[in-house]
């Protein structure tokens, strides 16, 4: 009994670390992770150049709406 749990927990730990490894060498996914960051970065950035006219634009659509909240009739 104990032969074949120690095979079984020997089986275990070799497919765990076989998983691990085949974990770490695959690199199919590292494109488009690579990519998402940089699009992600980008964004970021153009919003912090053009903080000004967004926050501006963000303000004049928020007084419109706030703006006519007062003509809803009830």
């Amino acid at each position: 009994m104990f032969n074949t749990l120690d095979r079984m927990y020997i089986d275990a730990q070799i497919r765990w670390n076989n998983f691990w490894e085949d974990l770490k060498k695959d690199e199919t996914g590292v494109s488009s992770i690579v990519a998402t960051v940089l699009l992600i970065l980008i964004v970021v950035l153009l919003a912090a150049i053009f903080w000004e006219n967004i926050q501006e634009w963000f303000n004049t659509t928020w007084e419109k709406i706030t703006g006519q909240s007062d003509t809803i009739h009830r």
